[in-house]
C-alpha cells in the first residue's frame, strides 16, 4: 500500500472507530450496509468486494494488522473489518505534576543555551 493509500485508510478506519464507538445507530448501519457507510467516511469499497463487520471485545488487533486484513481481503473480495471495544478512558482528575508538564512547566530547557530556568 503506497503511503497516500495508507493514509486515506487510516483517516478514513479512525472516523469509522470513533464514531461507532459513539454513535449506536451509526455502528448498526455499518453492519448493515458497511460498503456505504465505509464509503461516507472515505473509504471507498471496490464493487464486488464484501466486508464483514467484526467487533473486537479485547482489541488485540493491531492497526497495521487491520490494513493487512484491508489489502489481502481486497485482493480476495472479502474484506474483514474488526471494530474494537471502545477504550476505556480513566475517571479522575490529573495531578499537580501532571497538569505543570502539560501546560509546559516541565523541568526541561528548549533552549540550546543556559538561561535563568536552567541553572
Amino acid at each position: 500500500m503506497n503511503r497516500e493509500a495508507r493514509s486515506k485508510f487510516i483517516t478514513a478506519y479512525s472516523k469509522v472507530l470513533t464514531t461507532a464507538w459513539a454513535d449506536e445507530k451509526y455502528m448498526s448501519n455499518l453492519k448493515a450496509n458497511p460498503s456505504a457507510t465505509l464509503a461516507a467516511a472515505g473509504l471507498t469499497v471496490p464493487a464486488g468486494v464484501t466486508v464483514h463487520v467484526k467487533s473486537s471485545g479485547g482489541g488485540d488487533g493491531t492497526l497495521e494488522d487491520q490494513l493487512k486484513l484491508w489489502e489481502e481481503g481486497l485482493a480476495k473480495k472479502s474484506v474483514d473489518l474488526y471494530i474494537p471495544a471502545q477504550p476505556a478512558m480513566a475517571d479522575g482528575e490529573l495531578s499537580d505534576t501532571q497538569l505543570e508538564s502539560i501546560a509546559g512547566g516541565a523541568d526541561c530547557c528548549c533552549s540550546c543555551t543556559p538561561c535563568c530556568t536552567c541553572t
